[in-house]
């Protein structure tokens, strides 16, 4: 029996299943090069996105910065203005004619279409860690309630002095290396007021409390009392700062609510600015500042801080 040559119609089958495959190849590399597609185009979106954010947030940045500097000098500006003597007698006065204060108080400030809030505080008001007195340093800690100030106290001086020798409820380097800290006292004065943070006893919330009413830039043993603020003022009288919070309520009642000043401080001053940036985003700018009259120059910024953070209420 001879089968005929052509096998045409035995071989349908067979062609017809590689068609099949070659048909599901093909879809299965359609849809990797759509999900490929896909992936390049959420990437390149999400690459603008983030592009726009970095872009729109350095706008906003050097818009802040150029503010701030912008306030530096209206501050300047304003402590430089000689006020009428008739002015002096009267803080409240001052303000209503717009002389400014350096006593810490928020002042709204118009620039353009945005409100920046600034603060200035008299430098020679706070206590300067590198002189200070042992007895003032235990009247600060004692006024803000701290219960056990010497070993503190001695921390702080330990930390600054020279030597490698602990006071009775100091810290040196056997004493921080006992606590677990990869550092030692310094031995040498503080740089900067955020060093506090690293002396020992010194927790986030005590420092964040004491903070404010230190400076490393006064120059001087001895705060000036006048624009001091109140945790100062009370270590200077060696009394609470509830103690304290009443007789200037007394004092209140006696003078009225004028009270009289007699200038302006300086020529050292702290000058706070902020902006609320968007929701509850916000910019700050922390510069020091020797603004003096006749000076040469009248303004200079001697160093700048700028943060970024949430507002606190």
């Amino acid at each position: 029996m001879k089968f005929p040559l052509n096998h045409g119609p035995w071989l349908c089958p067979l062609r017809g299943g590689e068609i099949a495959i070659e048909q599901g190849v093909a879809l299965m590399l359609v849809l990797w090069i759509i999900t490929l597609l896909t992936i390049i185009a959420v990437g390149l979106t999400t690459t603008q996105r983030t592009e726009s954010a970095l872009a729109a947030n350095q706008v906003l940045d050097a818009t802040f910065r150029a503010q701030a500097e912008a306030a530096i000098n209206f501050t300047a500006l304003n402590l430089l203005t000689q006020p009428p003597i008739e002015a002096l007698a009267d803080k409240n006065s001052m303000d209503s004619q717009g002389f400014w204060l350096p006593d810490g108080e928020p002042r709204l400030w118009q620039w353009g279409e945005k409100a920046l809030e600034i603060r200035i505080i008299n430098e020679t008001s706070l206590i300067d860690l590198n002189l200070a007195e042992p007895n003032l340093l235990m009247g600060l800690m004692k006024a803000a309630g701290v219960q056990d100030p010497a070993p503190l106290v001695d921390a702080i001086l330990d930390w600054r002095d020279l030597d490698e020798l602990h006071l009775a409820n100091g810290a040196e380097d056997e004493q921080y290396a006992a606590a677990g800290l990869p550092y030692g006292a310094k031995d040498g004065p503080f740089d900067s007021v955020e060093e506090l943070g690293q002396v020992m006893g010194f927790d986030r919330d005590l420092y964040q409390a004491l903070a404010p009413a230190f400076t490393v830039s006064s120059g001087q043993a001895s705060p000036v009392v006048e624009f001091a603020p109140p945790l100062v003022q009370a270590a200077l009288q060696g009394i609470g700062l509830g103690e304290l919070e009443e007789r200037l309520a007394q004092e209140a009642k006696v003078l009225g609510e004028s009270s009289t000043v007699s200038g302006r401080g300086g020529p050292l001053y702290r000058i706070q600015v902020r902006w609320q940036a968007s929701g509850e985003a916000y910019r700050s700018m922390e510069a020091l500042a020797k603004i003096e009259l006749g000076g040469q120059p009248s303004l200079q910024v001697l160093w700048r801080r700028y943060a970024l953070g949430r507002v606190v209420n």
